[in-house]
């Protein structure tokens, strides 16, 4: 079956239309920090679902959790991304994101 091509949130597709050059500089910076190191793909989307859970950012936790299943991040090794969080940023934060991963997961 092939692929259903992903619609990139509105914000974010004028916001490219606008200013092409700095998201293509962004992209060329997000790249060069993901090849920086050893660390796997799915390494690296655990880590960025559990900073979109601090910086309180859905459409990015959605995203990354969206990349982390792509890379072969199980639910429940999402779900500990966010869990790990909670010592450090509490709970109703958690609680806050946990919603949004159950959304997207189930």
């Amino acid at each position: 079956m092939p692929k259903t091509p992903r619609r990139l949130p509105e914000t974010l597709r004028a916001f490219q239309a606008k200013f092409p050059r700095i998201w293509s500089q962004y992209r060329a910076l997000r790249d060069a920090c993901d090849q920086a190191g050893p660390l796997s793909p799915k390494t690296r989307e655990l880590i960025k679902i559990g900073i979109e859970v601090a910086k309180k950012r859905h459409g990015g936790l959605v995203a990354h959790i969206t990349r982390a299943r792509r890379t072969g991040a199980s639910k429940t090794e999402i779900y500990q991304a966010l869990l790990l969080a909670a010592p450090l940023i509490g709970i109703p934060d958690v609680l806050d994101a946990f919603l949004v991963a159950k959304r997207k997961l189930g």
